[in-house]
């Protein structure tokens, strides 16, 4: 049977099951969409980060066998919208299901069932296998309680995946470490340099460009220096273990005019475009935690941990109980539209 399994921008997860194996039955279709582009304003450098590693991972897996269709920003094929795209290439492949991962925003949620509804074809839509929770696990872990506390859900999801504890108690015998992670940096200790990568994307946002996407802020296009593919992330994780994992926590909270990253990981794009998985990136710190205990304090880890077991599941858990009355909240009841200093610009 005829497949047509559609990827998004933000799913670039080789170790997805669906790659297990090559089947010429199935094609792959990724798309770089005004859709999702225009639908807010975005930084140009994470439309060229989005836009680059679709097309490295769209590369790397045509290496391996797998059938694409890979849409450009600027290709005459791509309709633009994301109903007509699907639709369109259904017919196109023959195809006599449409695969779809689920997608981690309420608005593409909702547009993929009713593009699946709309389709004379049989539909299916399948985990990302990308976080540890499901998406409404925290609403129900929550159910009945009077406050959503993420500690408490932090102190659930170390003892439901093992992490740190030891006979049902926390490593080093406190669950959180958050008053050591409140340092000043005051130019001591030294930061390594960051490990970062010199890529000329210059065709690329001239694509950006003349396809007519609005951006706001800067871009440097002959030393881009994201990680946009597995062995660069892999290669960023490593380099945080070895060289930043050991001050991180001291300063997480901080912030210095004179130093862009301090000592953060900068894996954030790499974990939310699921190149790399939050399950790899904390089996990786632990393992190097457990073989430099002696350089190491717990609470630069646990620092570490906490922001991606507890607070990047939980505030994903929160989204998606609350959705969608959640995104129209206005609890300071603001009505100025934001001052342009909040679209922070970091200095070259």
């Amino acid at each position: 049977m005829k497949i047509l399994r559609l990827i998004l921008g933000d799913q670039l997860n080789q170790k997805h099951s669906w790659f297990d194996s090559v089947d010429e039955d199935v094609t792959y279709l990724m798309a770089e969409m005004r859709q999702e582009t225009d639908y807010v304003k975005h930084h140009i450098q994470k439309v060229t980060a989005f836009f680059l590693a679709m097309s490295d991972f769209k590369e790397e897996l045509s290496g391996k066998g797998h059938q694409f269709i890979y849409l450009k920003i600027g290709d005459t094929r791509n309709p633009q919208d994301l109903a007509n795209i699907v639709e369109k290439y259904c017919h196109a492949t023959n195809a006599k299901r449409f695969e779809y991962q689920f997608p981690d925003e309420y608005r593409l949620d909702k547009q993929l069932k009713q593009i699946a509804k709309s389709l004379d074809i049989e539909t299916k839509a399948v985990d990302t296998e990308h976080f540890y929770t499901d998406r409404y696990e925290l609403k129900n872990f929550f159910s009945g309680k009077k406050q959503l506390l993420m500690e408490s859900f932090y102190r659930m999801m170390r003892k439901k995946h093992g992490i740190m504890v030891e006979n049902g108690q926390p490593e080093g015998g406190k669950w959180n470490y958050d008053q050591s992670n409140r340092k000043k940096w005051k130019g001591e200790p030294e930061i390594p340099h960051e490990r970062g990568f010199r890529k000329d994307v210059t065709q690329l946002v001239e694509e950006i460009k003349k396809a007519g996407v609005v951006t706001f802020g800067q871009v440097d296009p002959e030393h881009f220096s994201w990680p946009v593919n597995r062995t660069d992330c892999l290669s960023v994780l490593n380099y945080f273990c070895k060289e930043l994992l050991t001050h991180f926590g001291d300063y997480q909270d901080a912030m210095h005019t004179k130093e862009k990253f301090l000592f953060h990981s900068r894996l954030s794009f790499a974990m939310n475009s699921k190149i790399l998985g939050p399950k790899e990136v904390i089996d990786k710190v632990l393992e190097h935690y457990h073989e430099k205990k002696e350089e190491i304090h717990i609470s630069q880890v646990e620092g570490f941990i906490r922001q991606i077991l507890g607070w990047r599941e939980y505030m994903r858990g929160i989204y998606w109980k609350e959705m969608p009355k959640y995104a129209q909240l206005n609890k300071l009841d603001n009505k100025n539209p934001l001052p342009d200093f909040f679209r922070l610009e970091i200095p070259k």
